[in-house]
């Protein structure tokens, strides 16, 4: 039981560091589980309780292993599950340690642990906590070979071997070929932001509204587009059914590219969504690589967006967007039933009215006029959602009016359709970009009109205006000391997103190109055989000069090296000489202290003190870290 105090402590704090981040992706039987499992065994070592023997030990490995089977399909064994599996695997196991074999086993789960995180986080926070993580699960891994010492040499030992490893880790990272894609094929599955899904149903947006997250980040290459233009198109609806509208499948791929004046380029930073559409300024007029630009205008990557990506766009602001007449035609249809009084105010509202833009503008005056009202929290819609808004609830959210107003437009035989993506954007004045968050999602609609091709129509906009403006008028409740603290917060914020930015800039943008651009500025250029030659040559030398330095550390005699003692010998020895107390190079410590000691009676004491704890720690070759830390202390307290 010894044995278990002294190791068993810093190996659960590791394996708590280490799996403290991936809280958020664990069920909570997960998490319960282990805080049981390592509360239990670190009240075992203080209590002298009985731990589980190999009979129970054994049910409770079958009965973890069994949740985790249930808990993940096992058809579609994930990161997710392996996270799940190691969490479960790495509770159960300090029960079991009664060996140093079975210690090191736990230690390694640890570093199992942390490694998850490699395929989850890119942020510069996490990477400097899965350092430190490293550098405690290291500490750990000290401790349980190590027959002595304290938990302070232990970290100290630790941070010397984290700091050695992380300068050979960045030349690794600057000069090892670079493996576009994801690592095994693991990504980060259940740690994207979904935002919009290819099915939207009344309180989709909604849902987005209070989500702070941010989506993209937008840099432009020239002046930002002015706030009601900042429309960013990402997913076209086109099917109703009655309740929801449905993501238009099978579109084909635009050969013929629109018209338009007012070019932008910029350049998007996207997180994770699990999708496999983009996000670009309406209207995009090319498409970056590994996606399509198709016939609705949208953008489709050929994989899912499981990372952050970057890519450059151009979109043109003042368009004419034209479709062949027989592609409309699905932007008309609508189930034969339901609904009817939606239909019957879209035939009454329309009236006479012949052309398109008469037919928009009078449904456009009803939602002005028809006191209507916009609200984050809208009353539940019954089965003919279009009839409940338009007629009894009128009060909701851009999805509930654009929903509406497409509807009553197919009603008018006028070819309409949705589109999801997001509206306007919060500008960072210190990194000179825009950040598009999730509560910046919006859905407008789109029209036919035979003469202007698709415009745009935001109906919102008629109840809302301050939905262009980005204004929720929250702020203004809000008194002078509430909103200073505010204020502070949001500066901090874009702050420090301009840091994470630009670490996931460096870390995440470093492909294989920026590689090879790098290494033919420092004269290896790999493109040819002798550039390849070369950097394998400078690779090869290094590892053998960093061998060769920890052959001539560990095999060199320990007489040669200038250790602590002797530091601390040499300090006490310049603290006399300031005094004009000067040792002989012929006399020994034990000598040149009894001379200290008649020539000044009143050091007498704590001469004779360093100096026996120096003799121990030189010649006697006594370890111990109690001595040690009492000689420095003496040393550094001494003033002659």
């Amino acid at each position: 039981m010894t044995d278990q105090r002294r190791y068993m402590p810093p190996i659960i704090g590791a394996l708590v560091v280490a799996i403290l981040p991936h809280l958020g992706r664990l069920p909570l039987w997960v998490i319960a589980w282990c805080a049981v499992m390592w509360g239990y065994m670190i009240l075992s070592l203080r209590s002298n309780l009985n731990r589980p023997g190999k009979w129970l030990s054994s049910a409770l490995t079958a009965t973890g292993l069994t949740g985790v089977f249930l808990t993940y399909n096992s058809y579609r064994f994930g990161p997710d599950a392996f996270l799940g599996l190691l969490a479960v695997m790495a509770a159960i196991k300090p029960f079991e340690t009664r060996s140093h074999r079975d210690r090191m086993i736990v230690v390694f789960l640890a570093y199992f642990i942390v490694i998850t995180g490699l395929f989850q986080f890119e942020s510069l926070l996490m990477t400097v906590y899965m350092t430190i993580s490293v550098f405690i699960t290291t500490a750990a891994l000290i401790r349980i070979n190590r027959i002595n010492g304290s938990y302070r040499a232990d970290l100290k030992q630790a941070g010397l071997i984290v700091g050695q490893a992380i300068p050979l880790m960045a030349v690794l990272f600057l000069v090892f070929p670079r493996i576009e894609g994801s690592f095994f094929g693991l990504s980060r599955l259940n740690t994207a932001r979904t935002g919009f899904s290819d099915i939207l149903r009344p309180g989709t947006v909604t849902r987005l509204a209070e989500d702070t997250a941010v989506a993209f980040r937008v840099t432009f290459e020239g002046a930002m587009p002015r706030k009601n233009q900042l429309y960013w198109r990402g997913i076209v609806f086109d099917r109703f059914d009655g309740r929801q509208w449905h993501a238009a499948e099978g579109v084909p791929l635009l050969w013929k590219r629109p018209e338009g004046s007012d070019r932008v380029s910029y350049s998007i930073s996207l997180e994770p969504h699990n999708r496999h559409w983009l996000f670009s300024l309406d209207l995009p007029v090319t498409s970056p690589r590994g996606a399509n630009l198709r016939t609705d205008f949208t953008l489709k990557t050929f994989r899912s967006v499981r990372r952050v990506i970057q890519y450059r766009m151009a979109s043109i602001i003042d368009y004419r967007a034209h479709n062949p007449r027989e592609e409309t035609d699905q932007y008309r249809r609508l189930p034969p039933a339901g609904n009817p009084l939606a239909r019957s105010l879209a035939v009454r509202l329309a009236g006479k009215a012949l052309s398109v833009q008469e037919k928009v503008d009078r449904v456009m005056a009803f939602f002005i006029n028809g006191g209507f009202s916009y609200t984050l929290q809208p009353p539940l819609l019954g089965d003919d959602p279009i009839d409940d808004f338009v007629t009894r609830t009128r009060s909701g959210y851009c999805e509930h009016y654009a929903s509406a107003f497409a509807f009553i437009m197919r009603v008018l035989d006028v070819p309409a359709r949705l589109v999801g993506g997001y509206l306007g954007g919060e500008n960072n004045p210190y990194g000179d970009y825009l950040l598009v968050r999730q509560s910046h999602a919006h859905v407008w609609v789109e029209v036919w009109d035979e003469n202007r091709g698709w415009q745009r129509v935001d109906p919102t906009t008629a109840v809302a205006p301050d939905r262009i403006s980005g204004g929720s008028g929250e702020d203004q409740a809000l008194d002078a000391s509430v909103k200073s603290l505010v204020s502070l917060i949001r500066r901090l914020q874009l702050r420090w997103d301009v840091v994470n930015t630009s670490w996931q800039k460096w870390f995440t943008g470093y492909s294989a190109e920026a590689q090879q651009a790098l290494l033919e500025r420092l004269g290896i250029a790999v493109r040819t055989w002798t550039g390849a030659v070369k950097l394998l040559a400078t690779v090869l030398a290094m590892a053998v000069m960093l061998a060769a330095g920890l052959a001539a550390y560990a095999f060199l005699p320990a007489g040669t090296r200038d250790d602590a003692v002797a530091r601390g010998y040499r300090k006490f020895l310049k603290k006399l000489a300031r005094r004009g107390i000067e040792k002989s190079p012929a006399q020994g410590p034990a000598d040149f202290a009894r001379e200290v000691c008649r020539e000044r009676p009143d050091l007498s004491q704590t001469v004779s003190e360093i100096t026996r704890l120096y003799i121990r720690l030189r010649f006697e070759k006594q370890k111990g870290e109690k001595t040690f830390r009492r000689f420095q202390k003496a040393v550094r307290a001494f003033q002659p």
